[in-house]
C-alpha cells in the first residue's frame, strides 16, 4: 500500500473489504454478489487487477485495469459521489501510470463514449486534461450494447519518455 501524510492510499483490494465497501461496485459488476462470483485472489476479477483508494481508511474509489504486452489498459474508474472535485480520480490515474512505468509499460490506454448525437461523455475533457491524446474512434461489441451510433474513443498516454512507438504491438 503507498500512503500519503494526508491519509490517501491505495492498496490491492481484498475480498473480504468489497461488501462493506463504500465504493459503487454495483456499477461495474451489477451487484456485490456477481463480484464476490467472478473474483480471484489477491486481486483479480478475470482479467483485471483491482486497486482502491482510501481516504483515512474508508474506501473512496476503485480502478481496474489490465495488463498488455506494451501497455495498461484502464478499463474502469469509478469514485464515490461524495469525493467527486477532491483529486481522488487524478490521483487514482496517476497511480495506474506509475504502475505502468514500474512494469516497464509505454503507454496507459483507455476507452471512453461518443453518444449518437456525437457528443463525448461527460470525462472526455477530464481525460484530455490529465494528458491522454486521442488514437481513433471506433463502433464495437461493447459501444453497441450501449446502443446504436455510440462509438468508443480510444486513447493513450505515453508514460516512458522515449517509447512513442504504437502501442498493442
Amino acid at each position: 500500500m503507498s500512503q500519503t501524510s494526508s491519509g490517501y492510499a491505495h492498496r490491492q483490494l481484498k475480498m473480504e473489504k468489497i461488501s462493506d465497501s463504500a465504493v459503487p461496485f454495483e456499477s461495474q459488476f451489477g451487484n456485490v454478489t456477481n463480484l464476490l462470483r467472478a473474483w480471484r485472489e489477491p486481486n483479480r476479477v478475470g482479467l483485471e487487477e483491482v486497486f482502491v483508494a482510501e481516504v483515512d481508511g474508508r474506501l473512496v474509489g476503485c480502478v481496474s485495469i489490465e495488463e498488455k504486452a506494451n501497455e495498461i489498459e484502464l478499463i474502469d474508474i469509478d469514485v464515490a459521489r461524495d469525493h467527486h472535485g477532491q483529486g481522488i480520480g487524478s490521483r487514482i490515474v496517476q497511480f495506474v501510470e506509475e504502475q505502468a512505468r514500474e512494469r516497464g509499460k509505454r503507454a496507459v490506454t483507455l476507452g471512453t463514449t461518443r453518444n449518437s448525437a456525437g457528443v463525448p461523455w461527460k470525462s472526455f475533457p477530464w481525460w484530455l486534461r490529465r494528458g491522454y491524446k486521442v488514437t481513433h474512434e471506433e463502433e464495437n461489441e461493447w459501444t453497441r450494447s450501449i446502443g446504436t451510433g455510440t462509438r468508443e474513443i480510444r486513447m493513450v498516454k505515453y508514460v516512458a519518455p522515449d517509447n512513442r512507438e504504437s502501442v498493442g504491438q
